[in-house]
């Protein structure tokens, strides 16, 4: 079996998650943005390098900036959970169950291409 032959496998499962991950993610986006501010005060503060810095601009609790930042957060993840510091099993799901999400989206939308 050549690569080749794995293209489109690997693409269809990508596709398939990315599928069943739309409306849950779009719903949790939609809660984080139009909800309580506190949520994405806690993803910034567990995420953010700079939250001060973040927060002194006004139009970052706007939901359109909340719902880039969160979508910004969803898909850099891996590189930056280490900036973490709460130990809650449930932030770490979301943030994980989210993640492959976007990147299976990516991930589709590239090999779609090649």
């Amino acid at each position: 079996m050549h690569i080749e032959d794995l293209k489109p496998v690997v693409a269809g499962l990508l596709a398939i998650y990315a599928i069943l991950w739309a409306l849950p993610g779009t719903i949790m986006n939609v809660v984080v943005a139009l909800g309580d501010p506190q949520r994405i005060v806690f993803i910034d503060k567990q995420l953010s390098k700079d939250v001060e810095k973040l927060h002194a601009n006004w139009s970052c609790m706007l939901f359109t900036n909340i719902a880039i930042r969160l979508y910004g957060y969803w898909i850099t993840y891996p590189f930056i959970r280490k900036r973490v510091s709460t130990t809650s099993k449930i932030f770490s799901l979301f943030m994980w169950f989210n993640c492959l999400g976007m990147w299976s989206f990516i991930g589709a939308l590239l090999l779609s291409q090649l």
